[in-house]
């Protein structure tokens, strides 16, 4: 009975004991309460233990829960931090490039406006680029555009295809842009072909022209649609053309268009 009903087994040594106490003791009645006492309260005791360890392992367990918690709102935190970085890192990229635009253009003495590159099309790499400006911003077909790189100023190419917002660059390296070019200091006069590659090739030139690799290569007069002496490349190889009175030379362009965010527009 008493097994099955702890309880009632409390309850009947608690009787005992109070039996026990209100009588005066001899030594053996009285080491034999004690060990009542202890056969009474040290399950308790132990069962009093193990509840305080496992609140205590409850409270370590809520206290790792919070701290992983936290490590995670810094890591979301850092991130935070290093895209606003990021961002006020281009922003001041953008800003430079910018203003030495705007200074740039205050210094060439040419009544230019900038246009930002919008598209470079994969399959015309070395043939066209895409403007933000079109007809609506008074542009016209035609107009010679430049470009500013590594505080070098040059041809890039020339505006075609106008539409209400946008308009298409035909680019010197394209096969069918043709320029009547200069070489300095000789003053030899020849035709800038596109090649669809990095480099140009300057035609026409007379076999004894004194030109040397280095040499650069300028808008000429003869151009209707862009200025004397705009920087067009640099001379990087020289060819004879066999009996031919002329010869050839290789130009690497001093502007990559493709390198370009922006373009100026006469």
């Amino acid at each position: 009975m008493y097994k099955k009903n702890p309880t009632a087994l409390l309850s009947f040594y608690l009787v005992i004991s109070i039996l026990i106490l209100s009588f005066n003791l001899n030594p053996s009645i009285k080491a034999a309460r004690d060990f009542l006492f202890y056969m009474v309260i040290s399950p308790y005791s132990k069962i009093d233990s193990a509840i305080f360890s496992v609140n205590k392992f409850g409270n370590n367990i809520k206290e790792l829960v919070d701290a992983h918690q936290e490590i995670l709102n810094l890591k979301n935190e850092n991130k935070q931090l290093l895209t606003d970085l990021l961002k006020l890192k281009m922003f001041e990229v953008e800003n430079k490039r910018l203003t030495e635009l705007l200074n740039y253009k205050r210094n060439i003495r040419r009544k230019v406006s900038i246009a930002r590159i919008i598209a470079k099309p994969s399959q015309q790499y070395y043939k066209t680029l895409v403007i933000d400006r079109g007809s609506e911003d008074g542009l016209q077909e035609n107009k010679a555009v430049y470009g500013f790189y590594k505080n070098r100023f040059g041809i890039i190419g020339q505006v075609t295809d106008i539409s209400k917002n946008t308009s298409q660059i035909l680019l010197i390296t394209n096969r069918i842009s043709k320029i009547p070019g200069r070489i300095l200091p000789a003053n030899v006069d020849g035709i800038v072909v596109g090649n669809e590659t990095n480099e140009l090739e300057m035609s026409w030139i007379p076999n004894d022209a004194e030109i040397k690799i280095g040499d650069e290569v300028v808008s000429s007069s003869a151009s209707d649609i862009f200025p004397t002496g705009i920087s067009i490349g640099m001379i990087v190889s020289i060819t004879q053309t066999g009996h031919l009175p002329f010869k050839s030379a290789k130009v690497r362009a001093t502007i990559p268009a493709f390198q370009l965010t922006d373009v100026f527009i006469e």
